[in-house]
């Protein structure tokens, strides 16, 4: 299974500078988990770790979707026929908006729940894992937005815009002298929503409507 998912990944990034690249954009993904052991207590960094562990519930709920969706867009997209790869594009966002949703309503919901269930009666840990989940809900609010850039050939933008905002992440978090957990993921989910919401704006030129405004893509209907 590991080696299957694995496989996955490097086929994705196969474009973008092969296990290199890989590696790269995990770094800049995850950066949160290598400085936190630096600047934070131990107790502080027992609350956000597990709490990060958490929240990346949501985009693995979306990674079976993705592995399936990005061939078939791909096709659709290199055919050169720009209305049924925007539809495409449309039911991803809104698929993703659905999944990704329902996943985050129970993880808030059942917050209390998993601090007792775990002995963690520290506050802390239920506002830092609303905060993060708010970052995971990128995709909620703005669609596939790392799955679409790559799809539309813009991976190597997207790389660089999240190196950017991994940039960002590091100033903020030196610059507030961060070491509460709370601050750490109120800028860890800033970051991710920026990143996401400049991918969503570049996207647009390619006619693919972000988050929930694909409803209003003219192939999509409700009723």
């Amino acid at each position: 299974m590991v080696q299957g998912i694995w496989h996955s990944l490097e086929l994705a990034f196969s474009d973008r500078g092969g296990s290199a690249g890989l590696f790269f954009r995990v770094v800049t993904r995850y950066l949160d988990l290598i400085i936190v052991p630096w600047i934070a207590p131990a107790e502080a960094v027992a609350i956000y770790m597990t709490a990060r562990g958490i929240s990346l519930c949501l985009p693995l709920s979306l990674f079976c979707l993705e592995c399936r969706a990005e061939p078939r867009l791909r096709v659709l997209y290199e055919n050169g026929q720009p209305l049924p790869f925007q539809a495409a594009a449309a039911r991803i966002n809104l698929g993703y908006l659905l999944i990704c949703g329902a996943v985050a309503l129970v993880v808030v919901s059942c917050a209390g729940y998993v601090s007792a269930a775990l002995g963690i009666g520290n506050q802390n840990f239920i506002d830092v894992l609303r905060w993060l989940v708010l970052g995971q809900c990128a995709s909620i609010l703005f669609g596939a937005t790392s799955l679409l850039m790559r799809v539309v050939e813009r991976g190597r933008f997207y790389d660089m815009l999240q190196s950017v905002t991994a940039g960002l992440f590091l100033i903020a978090v030196a610059g507030l002298n961060a070491s509460s957990p709370v601050l750490i993921a109120q800028a860890l989910a800033v970051s991710q929503l920026t990143l996401a919401a400049a991918c969503a704006l570049l996207l647009t030129q390619s006619g693919i409507w972000p988050g929930l405004t694909a409803l209003f893509h003219k192939d999509i209907t409700l009723f």
